[in-house]
């Protein structure tokens, strides 16, 4: 797994304290040794107010949930169901004006096409210019029941007696078979996406599985196969929360969220805080690390979900997150090749500065930092499984399968704070820590790999 800065940052030992209670402070192992007060030991703490603690804590909570349940509130927001809308008859047409090859295809080939098969009025609408249209298009892609695979950068939509369905660029000879089949299905979707070196398409009658075939290949063999076997099956269905739970488990064995949260732990141990205190500020630093995680989820779920080509960019995900798999394994056979997945030294001493208060506002704070910095250590994963779930899940779907990987992801930490809450345990599971980075991160490689090829295979 990609790593924080250098090595992992030095926990102070809770059997050396000095007197007073005092602890030598952790230094970073890319510099010099670096203490909170730039002398060697940290100044003996002066008695503790476990109310101002308490209050501290409630506030720091208070403020996390508040920036957790506004982002939720946007991100939900955007899946409202728009007002109904109502196909007219004739042809109706959604596509990007800023999409070269469409305004060729529009004007070149299907509005001659659908003049010439009289589908009339014909109304375009470009939902780039007018993004309400896009509003009524996602309205009708979610009241038609059309799959997510199915839908396309340009739809036009036919209403005659029947509903016919043309999804991409459909060359205009099939349009026109099309719609001059008398007795065609109640409804009809023909799918070819490719602009360019067409050799194939997709016909579905809004039953059982879509079939494929050679662009030469009449419309009219697909009717004859649906009538005989009614749509057929359409196989099982993905198994996203396992799929879900597994990934984000995985993403969350991630060194510098556990190095960070062992250091702070020990901190606190080392400080003479009761255990009750060590689990509340540990589970605030744990939350903040979620909320963080998830805003960054929020922001990946909604562009990908606006993007032309969401298959693109999971295809592109796939690739990346086992690139960056096959690179973690082997860099360590190769010293002299930088390591770009890492947190920042930079961000590391921010973090550190603020987790010496041992607050919990200092807790809620490096959380988050530490949340923001460990996507670069492992973001592909996240990536690549967003990716998967825009093209295969509606937004409102993919949301709840947001928030179930982000309690996977943190689901290790919340296990190492059950354990470690000891300190004898703390100390222990520190050490083996330090000692088994590398086994994590080959583990972590290796399923980053998987991931990234079943992100292929799924697409």
């Amino acid at each position: 797994m990609p790593h924080c800065h250098g090595e992992m940052p030095e926990v102070p030992d809770p059997t050396d304290v000095p007197a007073g209670g005092a602890a030598s402070a952790p230094h970073h192992a890319d510099g010099p040794d670096q203490t909170a007060s730039s002398g060697a030991e940290l100044p003996p703490r002066a008695p503790r107010d476990r109310g101002v603690d308490r209050r501290q804590f409630l506030l720091a909570f208070l403020a996390v949930t508040s920036v957790l349940v506004a982002a939720s509130a946007v991100a939900y927001s955007r899946s409202s169901v728009p007002p109904p809308v109502q196909l007219a008859p004739g042809a109706t047409i959604y596509y990007n004006e800023a999409c070269s090859d469409c305004a060729i295809y529009l004007a070149d080939d299907l509005l001659p096409t659908l003049a010439a098969a009289g589908a009339s009025p014909v109304v375009v609408k470009d939902y780039i210019n007018t993004p309400s249209y896009r509003q009524e298009l996602r309205y009708l892609n979610d009241a038609m029941g059309i799959p997510f695979e199915l839908q396309s950068h340009l739809v036009t939509f036919v209403r005659d007696a029947r509903i016919s369905v043309f999804e991409g660029h459909v060359p205009g000879t099939l349009i026109l078979e099309t719609l001059a089949v008398p007795d065609r299905v109640e409804r009809l979707l023909i799918h070819q996406d490719s602009m360019g070196g067409v050799t194939e398409y997709g016909a579905w009658a809004f039953a059982g599985a879509a079939r494929h075939y050679p662009i030469e290949t009449p419309v009219t063999e697909y009717l004859v196969w649906f009538a005989a076997n009614g749509g057929g099956s359409t196989g099982p269905a993905p198994a996203w929360i396992p799929l879900v739970v597994s990934t984000g488990f995985v993403d969350g064995l991630n060194p510098c969220a556990f190095a960070v949260l062992l250091f702070f732990i020990s901190f606190l141990f080392v400080t003479r805080r009761p255990r009750s205190e060590v689990l509340w500020v540990g589970g605030l630093y744990i939350y903040a690390v979620f909320l963080a995680y998830l805003l960054i989820g929020l922001g990946l779920l909604g562009a990908i979900m606006i993007s032309e080509d969401p298959h693109l960019l999971a295809r592109i995900s796939g690739v990346f997150v086992a690139v960056i798999g096959g690179f973690v394994l082997v860099q360590p056979y190769l010293p002299h090749v930088p390591n770009p997945f890492h947190m920042p030294k930079v961000t590391w001493d921010r973090v550190r500065k603020w987790m010496l208060h041992g607050t919990s506002p200092a807790a809620a704070i490096s959380g988050f930092f530490v949340g923001l910095c460990t996507f670069p250590c492992s973001g592909g994963i996240y990536v690549a499984v967003l990716s998967l779930l825009a093209a295969k899940t509606t937004y409102a779907e993919g949301l709840g399968y947001l928030y179930l990987y982000n309690v996977a992801f943190i689901l290790p930490l919340v296990l190492v704070l059950a354990v470690v809450s000891n300190k004898a345990v703390a100390w222990r599971a520190t050490a083996w820590e330090r000692g088994h980075t590398s086994l994590v991160r080959t583990v972590a490689a290796v399923a980053m790999i998987a991931v990234g090829v079943l992100t292929l295979l799924l697409v």
